[in-house]
């Protein structure tokens, strides 16, 4: 009986259903919310003299923001002090940024910090600091998810990417926040950046940079990270500060300390990265090339700033992970920050932008034609 239905339905026209396919709209966005992290106060190596290979938090660090808040909360550090880092929870739909600073100051650091609050992300890259005599450099993981991260760091050096045995997986638990120092896992370097991979979920980086000078502070820093390798890399804001007298050099005029370039070719390939200083008025002058290759981060020096210029744009033909060291010194005050490449804003669309009190909005238009910007004070709206 079965295999007569089945030869009945095989050679038997079947009745057919036609229906016309039912278009939906999905607002994915409904409802939905998006964590920004600030990374809360400054981790110093080695503030405890028991336990130097330990991070800890000090001073308070303030908090900027453009836009409006849904809910704020702080991340479980691993050593408690200082302000805790924020969790700052908006709209997912919603324009909103922020910013943080401290004025950090211990018996051997003294200088400002800055860096802007970022969402998480699965893989990002930090360029900057050293792990040489009397520079500490360190990075801070924060896990606003519920469910835990491993984190794998990545170090490349001036030879290139170190051996994998040095470094390894660093577990962030849920809601919580960690300070790895890059002078365990590799020491002796002048020159870094790092790749964080993280698996379970995402995560937020930053680069924390002291540098102490037989035992007077040199300057202290927070960088920001850079999401994805980029042929062109614009740097907003920029400066080199000194109030002391220029000297003279075979190639012209020579800064007290010198504003330097870093980059990274992370796949490996080798060029040459033009590098070219902003003016307010739209010109710009080249300063000079980068050689790079073999997955080693390159860094050079400029002989003189402009003072007048207040960005850089690197170009090449490979993309390129990066950053730009510049200075502040006025009489035995010495500071410095390392500068991130900033990601390209789309056209025709609203964006938040956190400046911190005494700071500046800075815009660079890397195209060849001209963009008209329209800026909005929201607190006036």
């Amino acid at each position: 009986v079965s295999a007569g239905a089945v030869l009945v339905l095989g050679t038997a026209p079947l009745p057919t259903i036609e229906r016309s396919p039912v278009a939906l709209t999905v607002d994915t966005m409904q409802g939905a919310e998006r964590d920004i992290v600030c990374a809360g106060a400054f981790a110093v190596l080695g503030a405890d003299p028991t336990r130097p290979s330990v991070s800890l938090p000090i001073g308070e660090a303030a908090v900027t923001v453009a836009g409006t808040l849904a809910t704020q909360g702080e991340l479980l550090r691993q050593e408690a002090g200082g302000t805790a880092p924020q969790v700052l929870s908006v709209p997912a739909g919603d324009r909103f940024a922020a910013a943080q600073t401290q004025t950090v100051t211990t018996d051997t650091l003294r200088g400002l910090t800055a860096s802007a609050c970022a969402e998480p992300a699965n893989e990002q890259w930090l360029v900057g600091g050293a792990t040489t005599l009397g520079i500490t450099t360190t990075v801070n993981l924060g896990n606003p998810s519920a469910v835990p991260a491993t984190v794998q760091l990545t170090v490349f050096d001036e030879n290139g990417a170190v051996d994998s045995q040095q470094t390894s997986g660093v577990l962030v638990p849920a809601g919580s926040d960690r300070v790895v120092s890059l002078n365990g896992y590799a020491p002796g370097r002048e020159q870094l950046a790092v790749r964080i991979v993280s698996t379970g979920a995402a995560v937020t980086a930053t680069l924390g940079v002291a540098h102490v000078t037989e035992l007077t502070s040199f300057a202290v820093d927070t960088a920001t990270r850079q999401l994805a390798p980029n042929p062109s890399l614009v740097i907003p804001g920029l400066t080199n500060l000194s109030d002391h007298d220029h000297g003279p050099g075979d190639a012209g005029e020579l800064d007290p300390f010198s504003v330097r370039f870093r980059v990274l070719a992370p796949g490996g390939e080798s060029g040459t990265a033009s590098v070219r200083a902003v003016f307010p008025d739209g010109s710009s002058e080249d300063l000079g090339t980068i050689e790079y290759g073999d997955a080693a981060v390159a860094d050079v020096p400029i002989a003189h700033w402009p003072e007048e210029a207040n960005a850089a744009i690197i170009t090449a033909a490979d993309p390129l992970v990066g950053a730009a060291l510049g200075s502040a010194d006025q009489g035995p005050e010495h500071d410095y920050a390392w500068f991130t490449p900033a990601p390209v804003l789309d056209t025709e669309t609203d964006i938040a932008a956190a400046v911190v009190p005494g700071g500046q909005l800075v815009v660079v238009n890397p195209g060849t034609e001209a963009a008209e910007v329209r800026i909005a004070d929201t607190a006036a709206e």
